[in-house]
């Protein structure tokens, strides 16, 4: 599965999101359930799936789930 599918799984997930929002759509505070809770949870759960781990600095930047992405790429996770 490419890095973007388990993604946006995961964000559907966490957020308990419409599988019709767009990617491009999926921003936080203006996602239904992408507050700062759900920021944690999100963090939380993309370092169990990626196996990755963000630090706060990088956690903040990701604002977007196109952020969350490029996050993802530098920290090397297999596409």
């Amino acid at each position: 599965m490419s890095l973007d599918i388990r993604l946006r799984s995961v964000f559907d997930t966490v957020l308990e999101l419409d599988t019709k929002l767009p990617d491009s759509a999926l921003r936080y505070q203006e996602t239904p359930g992408w507050d700062s809770l759900g920021a944690v949870l999100l963090i939380s759960a993309i370092e169990d799936e990626f196996h990755v781990e963000i630090d706060t600095a990088r956690a903040l930047k990701m604002d977007t789930f196109d952020a969350a992405m490029h996050l993802l790429r530098d920290l090397g996770a297999p596409d």
